[in-house]
């Protein structure tokens, strides 16, 4: 369902992550578990179809590490996860406490800057 091109994507941990980002027009994907990211060949085949690449995972200990390690193998892309002031460690966790208005604001105060 991702466009064939366009000014950027977002790489998140879930299906549920992912879709709630499309509900804000928001290109993503979800690689098949949590623990990994894109294999290289689909990383290969996305990225030059897209400006920028952001990858956004929890902000717990698991998702942290993994920004690190994308973030080490691909330096190219631009690794976030939601800042724990909002006590939501995903953006359908977000969504599901702040509800659509707050959510879409935040995407737009930060997750659409850092492309």
């Amino acid at each position: 369902m991702l466009p064939k091109s366009g000014d950027f994507v977002v790489v998140t941990k879930s299906l549920k992550d992912a879709i709630v980002l499309y509900e804000f027009s928001i290109p993503a994907v979800a690689p098949i578990s949590e623990n990994l990211f894109l294999t290289e060949k689909q990383y290969n085949a996305l990225r030059p179809n897209f400006k920028h690449c952001i990858v956004l995972y929890d902000n717990d200990y698991a998702g942290i590490t993994n920004l690190r390690a994308i973030k080490k193998q691909y330096p190219e892309v631009t690794c976030t996860c939601i800042p724990r002031k909002y006590h939501s460690k995903d953006i359908s966790d977000f969504y599901k406490k702040y509800k659509r208005y707050k959510t879409s604001e935040f995407i737009k105060e930060s997750i659409l800057k850092l492309k």
